[in-house]
């Protein structure tokens, strides 16, 4: 299976790099990224074709996607017009962007998700039980990643607030809790920490007047993003248009 890894040079491009070489399903064809980027590691790829344009690729069978979510236009553009698969693992997204998938995901398919580890998605079930049950406690998210991380809250938050409203439908989101004033009932608090190397932890905690319930997820390395964006990889391949995310995986 020919893989292009848009956003190569980047840590979790370089993740699924080595992770790939040691996958007898794989070959790494092509890895995109910008031409500062790619100048710093010329010479020490002999086995992948360094570009600076996801046009410049000719051939391949999957394009997986751990640029950034400003590259997501022109990697749509790029998998429509050549009907390759796509795996979608940058988060931030606008709702326009949001759109443009969706939209993208009539013509070719598409695999999507804010965090392809699969003890997140196994959270996510936990967490959602936990809310139907526990309708009367409180609801608080603390998200913490490293320094470099742009988007807030992270794909992973998200996925934790939509699990959430869904058994909360009417519940009112608040970044930081950065104004005075008595915390609603229907809120949900989301807090982010920045800082140094942490890879990623995410930790919901239900509350009332008399206990906590927390469920936490610790990330120890990133290896564990890569081997779940390879599985959905191949989950992708041979599988109509449609938008798949990792519960389709997991069934």
């Amino acid at each position: 299976m020919e893989l292009v890894i848009n956003g190569f040079c980047g840590k979790m491009g370089q993740v699924i790099y080595n992770l790939a070489k040691k996958d007898k399903d794989f070959e790494v064809k092509y890895g995109v990224d910008r031409q500062s980027s790619i100048a710093t590691v010329m010479g020490n790829f002999t086995d992948v074709r360094l570009v600076d344009n996801l046009f410049k690729v000719r051939e391949c069978d999957v394009v997986i996607d751990f640029s950034h979510a400003s590259s997501l236009e022109d990697v749509l553009n790029f998998c429509v017009i050549n009907r390759v698969p796509l795996v979608v693992a940058t988060t931030g997204h606008s709702v326009m962007q949001e759109r443009a998938i969706i939209r993208a995901s009539k013509i070719i398919p598409i695999f999507k998700s804010g965090n392809f580890s699969e003890g997140v998605n196994v959270m996510l079930n936990l967490i959602s039980l936990t809310t139907k049950d526990l309708k009367d406690f409180d609801i608080e998210i603390i998200e913490k990643h490293h320094n470099k991380k742009v988007d807030v809250p992270s794909g992973t938050a998200q996925m934790l607030i939509n699990t959430i409203r869904e058994q909360r439908q009417n519940s009112v989101i608040n970044l930081g809790r950065n104004s005075n004033g008595k915390r609603i009932k229907e809120e949900i608090g989301v807090h982010s920490i920045r800082g140094g190397g942490l890879i990623g932890e995410h930790t919901v905690y239900f509350l009332n007047d008399a206990e906590c319930l927390s469920i936490t997820h610790t990330a120890f390395s990133r290896d564990v993003f890569g081997i779940g964006a390879l599985h959905a990889v191949k989950f992708l391949v041979n599988k109509k248009p449609g938008l798949y995310g990792m519960k389709n995986l997991f069934e």
